[in-house]
């Protein structure tokens, strides 16, 4: 299973729990494909904090892009930086990856090619 953008499939890490949730990319030196998390449809505010690489940080409502912030820096404990958007998912690409993407973007986060 991966994400499918603008014709792009991207091999995907699902987080669904909340401890999986919490964890995120906390520690992690890499990151190949992407992170997508299954966060119920609402507001979410997402930081950096104790992530070892930047990241582009992708809101998905209705499986449409619905705000990206690029360029995500880490950060140690004190992370003054929220990245928020409104979506049922939020997915998370190694920084660059979204430079090509835009608001409006139809997206399957649940794509299978079988």
């Amino acid at each position: 299973m991966g994400v499918l953008v603008n014709g792009q499939v991207f091999d995907a890490e699902y987080m669904t729990t909340p401890e999986q949730i919490k964890q995120g990319m906390m520690g992690r030196k890499e990151l190949n494909g992407c992170m997508v998390f299954n966060m119920g449809k609402g507001h979410h505010r997402f930081w950096m904090r104790k992530c070892l690489i930047p990241l582009d940080i992708m809101f998905v409502n209705n499986n449409r892009i619905s705000r990206i912030h690029h360029d995500c820096q880490p950060c140690d404990i004190d992370c003054p930086e929220r990245y928020s958007g409104i979506g049922d998912h939020v997915i998370e690409f190694p920084s660059g990856t979204c430079k090509d993407f835009k608001v409006g973007d139809k997206i399957n986060p649940y794509y299978s090619n079988s």
